[in-house]
């Protein structure tokens, strides 16, 4: 353990630049665990498959898609981890990329009304940078010389880490994504600019409408980076039940703001709607964008679903509703 804290502090002490995945951290949202290592595998009685799909400014050529596959689930009672697996295609870039997160739980107390952990994680990314400048020179001679004209490609790896603090329903968490100096040979050009480390701090919480399966999860996240360059994320989810207990509906607003400025600057308001169904999770999100050159591209779409086996729920599509009735049973091998 007190190795395992040295390796975290070291790497926090870390203040160099690396490669940015935006298509990837902003998921958050679906799963914290791709924001915050320290989330990987926090359900010690779940395992859970994921899938992402994500396209921006569809109907036009080589626009931005993303696709994603993510796995968690416990390793023992106090050890968690998470994988998952991306591809990015940009115009003529191309990123593919593996990460692997561990996470180590604390329970600091634990009572019939107050349970408080404190959890760490550490992760590692590998990732391939593909630029295709083939097609970029026009055929009528105008040559850019920093163009090469043909396919660059290098791998490269960084590192994260993350701490989160729980306090029964309420979590407050902490993490640092692109730790480590960038060892990807495509981006070791002297004129390649600096791209800084994020710093990621995020409070969530669980509410139960009284008599009523309705479930309410507030998250605020503020990221800033050495560049100074911050964020602000709003995101509100509500699951609600249905006349049959297989079956659960589910969406999410977010609203994500620039607070660089005094005043700031809206980016983008993100709407999903979903539904569980026994241990399936679907859900499909619009995003519409708030600035001048999101409005003239157009929104991005985004669908995602989730497969969970649980080892003390039977197919419920609100697997909440067993664990509060003690909120000690997340520790005692009734988690939701």
């Amino acid at each position: 353990m007190k190795r395992f804290l040295a390796i975290c502090f070291v790497l926090g002490l870390l203040n160099s630049v690396g490669a940015q995945r935006y298509y990837v951290t902003n998921l958050y949202i679906y799963d914290t665990f791709l924001m915050n290592p320290a989330a990987a595998g926090k359900d010690k009685s779940c395992y859970s498959f994921g899938a992402n799909y994500q396209n921006q400014w569809m109907g036009m050529d080589k626009s931005p898609t993303t696709q994603m596959l993510n796995f968690q689930g416990p390793l023992t009672q106090t050890l968690g981890m998470g994988s998952y697996i991306y591809n990015d295609r940009n115009g003529n870039m191309n990123q593919f990329g593996l990460h692997q997160a561990f996470s180590h739980e604390v329970v600091l107390k634990k009572s019939r009304r107050q349970v408080i952990t404190m959890a760490f994680g550490l992760g590692l990314t590998v990732e391939q940078v593909r630029i295709d400048e083939s097609d970029l020179n026009t055929p009528s001679g105008i040559l850019d010389p920093a163009i090469s004209g043909g396919i660059s490609s290098g791998w490269g790896m960084n590192v994260n880490s993350g701490v989160i603090f729980k306090y029964n329903d309420y979590e407050l968490g902490f993490s640092l994504n692109n730790m480590i100096d960038q060892v990807n040979p495509i981006y070791l050009n002297d004129d390649e600019p600096g791209l800084a480390t994020d710093y990621h701090l995020h409070l969530s919480s669980l509410y139960k409408l009284v008599d009523r399966d309705i479930y309410l999860e507030p998250l605020i996240m503020f990221r800033r980076n050495s560049n100074n360059d911050n964020r602000l994320d709003l995101t509100l989810k509500g699951t609600f039940p249905t006349p049959s207990p297989n079956y659960a509906m589910w969406g999410m607003v977010s609203y994500r703001r620039n607070v660089d400025h005094r005043l700031g600057k809206s980016l983008g308001l993100g709407t999903t709607v979903g539904v569980n169904y026994q241990r399936w999770s679907f859900g499909m999100e619009f995003q519409l964008g708030l600035t001048g050159a999101q409005y003239d591209y157009g929104s991005a779409y985004k669908v995602v679903t989730r497969y969970t086996i649980c080892n003390n729920l039977k197919n419920k599509a609100i697997p909440c509703s067993e664990a509060r009735k003690n909120k000690r049973s997340r520790y005692e091998g009734l988690s939701w």
